[in-house]
């Protein structure tokens, strides 16, 4: 009797964990992502037509803002990864800014760098680049930019 009991029990215990873990519930919700409103979020991807061997550079993400006394974009923040995988997820904070006296906020431009320059005549060197047509806000949805041509080099 205590056995079929303690069965009973049990069965009602993963009934109960498993009711919990079913999808949009408690085990497998993910958190929603949480917008910095002090930040820029997003990945960036490469175009098929960017040479693999490009993949062993340096990924630069590059934010660009129109200073109070500058009618064109200045790069302000920067964030950098060495032999990038892609696509490569980043966040851009206060913190990077390169610039004293400026705030991460309002309307910027964005863009990538993918440059691999290896000092040496036997080993290629290039630089790709991407950019985000237009402006978008800091504190906005994720963007995608994504590195698709050679950068001109004038």
């Amino acid at each position: 009797m205590t056995r079929v009991r303690n069965r009973g029990r049990l069965e009602i215990l993963l009934l109960v964990l498993f009711l919990f873990c079913l999808p949009d519930t408690g085990c497998s919700r993910s958190p929603s992502p949480s917008i910095d409103p002090k930040s820029i979020a997003g990945k960036v991807e490469i175009s098929p037509s960017v040479p693999l061997w490009m993949l062993h550079g340096t990924l630069t993400v590059i934010v660009y803002m129109k200073g109070s006394t500058s009618p064109s974009y200045l790069p302000v923040a920067i964030s950098q990864f060495l032999h990038p995988v892609f696509p490569v997820h980043f966040k851009i904070t206060q913190d990077d800014v390169r610039l004293s006296g400026i705030d991460l906020k309002g309307k910027v431009k964005l863009g990538a760098r993918l440059l691999l320059d290896s000092g040496s005549d036997l080993v290629s060197r290039g630089e790709y680049v991407g950019m985000i047509p237009g402006e978008v806000s800091v504190g906005g949805a994720p963007v995608t930019i994504t590195i698709d041509h050679a950068a001109s080099n004038e």
